[in-house]
């Protein structure tokens, strides 16, 4: 009987694996797998049990951020990634705890410079240097 119930449970963590990308429960289908193995030979539940339990335990611990860190490679990019390092005119001025708005594909952004107290006025080039919030952080661009 506790062949099945291993099965199922084996089978239940899959599932719920499959349907999730957190990778949490493939450690107790591992877990599951070898108390399958262990009642297939014969070994009683009261040894299987705990098999199950700490084997599941030290493969989540040890694993997990490993594989994590395997499948969640460089961060996130996002279409506000895409003006970075592109120049764009300025539709109003920066100045000291003010910011300024550029247009970026139909969308008006709030800009800012990292200089404390420059100034840059209404239509000048300026050049994206990074997106911190919802601003882009700008420098103006010398002619």
């Amino acid at each position: 009987m506790w062949i099945y119930a291993w099965l199922a449970v084996t089978a239940i963590a899959l599932v719920i694996e499959f349907c999730t990308n957190e990778m949490v429960s493939i450690w107790f289908a591992g877990g599951g797998l070898v108390a399958l193995i262990l009642s297939a030979c014969g070994v009683p539940w009261m040894i299987s049990l705990p098999v199950f339990i700490v084997l599941s335990f030290v493969l989540l611990v040890s694993f997990r951020k490993i594989v994590m860190k395997f499948l969640n490679k460089g961060d996130a990019r996002t279409n506000a990634d895409s003006a970075i390092g592109k120049e764009f005119a300025l539709l109003s001025s920066i100045e000291f705890n003010k910011p300024g708005t550029i247009k970026i594909n139909d969308i008006v952004w709030n800009v800012t410079t990292e200089k404390q107290g420059e100034s840059i006025a209404e239509g000048t080039i300026v050049k994206v240097l990074s997106l911190k919030g919802n601003k882009y952080i700008v420098e103006s661009i010398k002619k």
